[in-house]
């Protein structure tokens, strides 16, 4: 080969070399550009985040935002302590409720990589005192882990006590597991056990050694208790009467279905670990089979301990959770690569929510920012003229309800009493005149806009002239015992007041306000019942020790509640 020609082929082969560096210094300013475009849509979308959070009314909020590789912003607006007016801070501590679950599950799937639990094994394998009286298979960890056990939702009264585990001896499963979605509090309760035997520690080291400490969620615990309340916000809810914020009751909490507290870093140092699938900071946590069982739905869009589901093209693996008045929300988005966490010492608002995760997806896929968020509207002070008139029932006693200037009245011979609002649709006399039943009115197209039609009050069913259906329903004698005011002193409630609407008993069941959502209770045996809908599902109003033609107890799927004659 001639000099000449070799010359030749030095020279093109370094322009092919010049030119791959160039394209390569190209290539990198090119994706340079695109990652501060990028970071400049995020910056822009945060700002307008935190202009509409700052809108909102509400005691206190606080949002993290995270990719796959580190925090992008945390968001706060509000106070910890409306009577103190003390600020939130990026680094308030909030329990974030049945998100806790996931954690529980993360740490069981450790269990599984080191072969010391099978979610396919039956759970009493591994705890001997879990025992029900049930006529089918057995339940195994993966039924509970998924909600697929037919066990009931909660037990108020036995919260963070590992007797909840004996109290199931005397529960009978409404259909075999994994069958049938629904809920359990108590199923997550009794694998926090489960996982103390299999490791021998208790709960919250398993939860601080295996979870918090590869993530580097160093700010977070795995247990409520009362050294801890001096560092935790007030939580609110809003008091049905005026709608004003009152504090919500403190207790003390340690089971594995919600004991976790945390900050909204840690949280999104959790939320970069789902983004990983299953990595930490320093490798793997679970393996991508451990992953995978975590996230694989079940019934209902339902993992282990995680909500999955596809939405606008992408795959979201995300949880709620409430506890004791806070709030709390963690979504993270695997296609599009993050996360975002709500904590709040009050309900968060539905609309925002969704708007905030709207407008971070917007930003990451280069879209247009959605909307202004328009916030879910406070609630209105109910029209008295909507329930004002004459309603009758089937024997023709009468009541009449009158709009008065300062609200609704019941007219009473020459005189009136005052009504007090106590939710949606719901009045109750208030001071010497009170009673324990509260008036329930009824709208021809169900709760909203409908006409009301009816009203219940105790074991008294009225119609008016625009109800359209049957009158002459009688109650079952026996219902007439069981109407009255229940409750569960416990800080978490429940309270139930029991009453008869068109020959069906009724109640509205609920924790520390009353219930807006009235149950239809189905007959199943005497003195036994279950909700109407959805059916099926596990749980059980039983009213027994009757007295002078009045129960006193209402066991709520075990949990004893107690008529009490105060209003």
């Amino acid at each position: 080969m001639s000099r000449a020609r070799l010359g030749n082929r030095k020279m093109r082969a370094a322009l092919r070399a010049g030119c791959g560096i160039l394209a390569s210094l190209c290539a990198m300013a090119a994706g340079e550009a695109d990652s501060g475009a990028a970071d400049g849509r995020l910056a822009a979308s945060f700002r307008s985040i935190d202009q509409a959070v700052a809108s909102v009314p509400t005691p206190g909020i606080v949002i993290g935002i995270t990719d796959r590789n580190r925090l992008q912003t945390v968001i706060v607006h509000g106070y910890a302590d409306l009577k103190k007016r003390t600020p939130l801070t990026r680094d308030s501590l909030f329990p974030i409720g049945s998100i806790s679950k996931s954690f529980t599950a993360v740490m069981l799937m450790e269990l599984k990589d080191e072969g010391r639990f099978d979610p396919q094994a039956p759970i009493r394998q591994y705890l001997p005192q879990f025992a029900l009286k049930s006529r089918f298979r057995p339940v195994t960890g993966h039924d509970l882990l998924s909600h697929t056990s037919g066990l009931p939702l909660y037990r108020a009264d036995l919260s963070s006590s590992r007797d909840v585990v004996a109290a199931l001896r005397d529960f009978e499963p409404a259909y075999a597991p994994g069958t049938h979605y629904w809920y359990s509090d108590i199923g997550f309760q009794v694998l926090g056990y489960v996982s103390e035997r299999l490791a021998h520690a208790p709960y919250h080291t398993l939860i601080e050694q295996r979870v918090f400490a590869p993530l580097g969620m160093t700010s977070s615990y795995a247990v409520i208790d009362d050294p801890l309340r001096a560092r935790l916000p007030v939580s609110y809810v809003r008091w049905p009467y005026d709608e004003s914020y009152v504090e919500y009751p403190w207790f003390e909490y340690a089971a594995a279905d919600g004991s976790v507290v945390s900050t909204a870093a840690d949280m999104c140092a959790y939320a970069r670990f789902i983004l990983n699938r299953g990595a930490g900071p320093h490798g793997r946590v679970i393996s991508e089979k451990s992953f995978t069982a975590l996230t694989t739905p079940v019934l209902q869009d339902y993992a282990y301990g995680l909500q999955v589901h596809q939405q606008e093209g992408a795959t979201i693996i995300e949880h709620s959770g409430g506890m004791a008045g806070f709030h709390s929300l963690l979504v993270t988005n695997l296609t599009d690569g993050f996360g975002v966490v709500f904590l709040s010492n009050f309900e968060l608002d539905h609309a925002l929510t969704q708007w905030v995760l709207e407008a971070v997806r917007a930003a990451y896929r280069n879209e247009l920012e959605p909307a202004r968020v328009s916030v879910s509207p406070a609630a209105k002070p109910p029209d008295p003229a909507e329930y004002a008139g004459k309603f009758r029932t089937a024997s023709g006693q009468e009541a009449e309800f009158v709009s008065g200037p300062h609200g609704l009245l019941l007219k009473q011979g020459a005189g009136a009493l005052e009504l007090v609002p106590m939710g949606r649709d719901i009045f109750r006399t208030m001071g010497a005149a009170a009673d324990p039943f509260p008036y329930v009115f009824g709208r021809g197209g169900g709760p909203g806009s409908s006409p009301v039609v009816e009203v219940s009050h105790g074991a008294e069913w009225f119609t008016n002239d625009r109800y359209r259906g049957v009158t002459q329903v009688p109650a079952h004698a026996e219902y007439l015992s069981y109407v009255g005011h229940y409750e569960n002193h416990n800080p978490e409630g429940p309270t139930a007041r029991v009453y008869v609407q068109g020959g069906r008993l009724m109640a509205l069941v609920d924790g520390e306000v009353p219930s807006t959502d009235p149950q239809t209770l189905k007959p199943l045996s005497p003195g036994v019942f279950q909700p109407a809908e959805p059916d099926p599902n596990p749980e059980r109003y039983q009213f027994d020790t009757v007295v002078d033609g009045q129960a006193l107890r209402l066991l709520i799927s075990g949990t004893p509640l107690y008529r009490v004659e105060t209003p």
